[in-house]
């Protein structure tokens, strides 16, 4: 009974921590490289341009998720507008948690990995209300509704497929006459330019692993002695994570296209 429960309570977490974690990395290697052609292109004012609305929105998915898992938010800065120039930092929250409740420590993973769903949510919600006609068109929604069953190979097709039609939707000549357009295609590069984590970030997801893995733990025990099938409880987690990396994929498209544009400003301007 123990046995089984730790073995699916391990896998359970080395799944929904090792997805975000690792699209985290992805998100910084492709905002590393995004904001050295914006710093080279236009200097600290580039910054400026994307970091206001980016870092609020970055702030905001740690803000929700302190609310969430009930952490006491003791001070936060959505965009640090008087030392943007000289410090790395350029938003915060400060939270504390009560260190012997599981369910805030546990909070800690999904504080730290806030800001890619707030940003993915925050990109997708743009385009339905600004493009709406492209939106219904690429019918997002669909794409969801052929994952219920776990299936890689489809998944991968429907990532390529959506990934053109996304394409060929935002880079299409009728856009160019469209000011929603422009002001949508200026939301999506702010937003997917700040999107990636921190090394703060980072650090403070790693604090809620253990914990994470404990409420997994437990949930496995009690499957067992309600003489639950594991099996079926790791399906439907396995379910949910090519869910959360198809949703994760639409917020890594938005920012390749982002980091495309960066790179064809950078290369016009220097």
């Amino acid at each position: 009974m123990i046995y089984l429960s730790l073995k699916y309570s391990i896998l359970i977490t080395l799944l929904v921590t090792g997805v975000f974690l690792s699209f985290g990395y992805v998100y910084s290697l492709i905002e590393r490289r995004n904001s050295s052609y914006v710093y080279s292109a236009f200097g600290s004012k580039g910054i400026l341009f994307t970091g206001v609305l980016g870092t609020a929105v970055h702030e905001i998915g740690h803000l929700i998720m302190c609310l969430i898992f009930h952490h006491k938010i003791s001070d936060f800065q959505l965009f640090n507008f008087k030392g943007y120039k000289y410090e790395e930092t350029l938003g915060y929250v400060s939270h504390r948690y009560n260190d012997r409740s599981l369910y805030e420590k546990a909070g800690n993973f999904f504080i730290g990995i806030g800001p890619m769903i707030s940003g993915t949510l925050f990109i997708v919600f743009s385009f339905k209300l600004l493009l709406p006609s492209i939106y219904e068109s690429i019918n997002i929604n669909s794409y969801f509704t052929h994952l219920s069953s776990i299936n890689i190979e489809n998944a991968i097709f429907l990532l390529l497929s959506l990934s053109k039609n996304l394409l060929i939707s935002i880079f299409n000549i009728n856009n160019l006459g469209d000011i929603s357009f422009y002001i949508f295609i200026y939301l999506m590069f702010c937003v997917s330019s700040h999107i990636s984590l921190s090394k703060k970030d980072f650090e403070n997801s790693s604090v809620g692993i253990l914990s994470l893995f404990l409420i997994f733990f437990a949930i496995c025990l009690v499957s067992i002695f309600f003489n639950l099938n594991l099996s079926y409880l790791l399906l439907i987690f396995m379910n949910m994570i090519i869910c959360v990396i198809f949703f994760l994929s639409i917020g890594l498209i938005f920012s390749l296209i982002s980091l495309f544009i960066s790179y064809i400003v950078y290369s016009i301007m220097i």
